[in-house]
């Protein structure tokens, strides 16, 4: 369970519980990899500030996902945001997401990352960026892949000091 504790993590919970795992797994109706099991045990609904580089265009748009979401269940008369089992159902009633696609992740805004649990993309991460800007060259909204795997995804991931949020190549 040390194996992202190198990822500095502001204000995690404990880690998930075997039946708040297997609650999100039914949810979703795939098995969780080892490696986002491993990744929950450390961050479980804390708050990451590392950037990730997405395709935009001619450059690269950076993008901070700093919020990772909870295994935690909503609790009767408390906002449920930021708790999987809710953004699986939100994302599948506000943007169609498939029933393999976990939200894992925001960027404090309507973007947000999944872990594609479906046979055909297994592991893959993507996100559904909302609002790029036209200057970016890609789409307003848009549902890109950030990596095959967990593994890829958080070796992606670094501190940024930089305010510029887009960078040409």
């Amino acid at each position: 369970m040390t194996r992202f504790r190198h990822l500095e993590i502001e204000d995690p919970l404990d880690p998930p519980t075997a039946e708040e795992l297997a609650a999100v797994e039914e949810a979703v109706g795939a098995r969780l990899p080892g490696p986002f099991v491993e990744f929950l045990a450390t961050a479980n609904g804390g708050r990451l500030d590392y950037s990730f580089d997405v395709p935009a265009g001619d450059g690269v748009l950076r993008m901070v996902f700093w919020s990772v979401l909870s295994t935690r269940r909503p609790l009767p008369g408390v906002p449920a945001h930021g708790k999987l089992l809710h953004e699986i159902e939100a994302e599948r009633r506000l943007r169609g997401a498939g029933r393999h696609l976990l939200p894992f992740a925001t960027d404090g805004g309507a973007s947000v990352v999944y872990l594609d649990l479906s046979p055909e993309g297994y592991g893959r991460v993507v996100a559904f960026i909302e609002g790029l800007p036209q200057w970016t060259g890609v789409l307003q909204s848009a549902l890109v892949t950030l990596a095959p795997d967990f593994d890829g995804f958080v070796s992606a991931l670094y501190l940024n000091l930089e305010e510029e949020r887009f960078h040409p190549q």
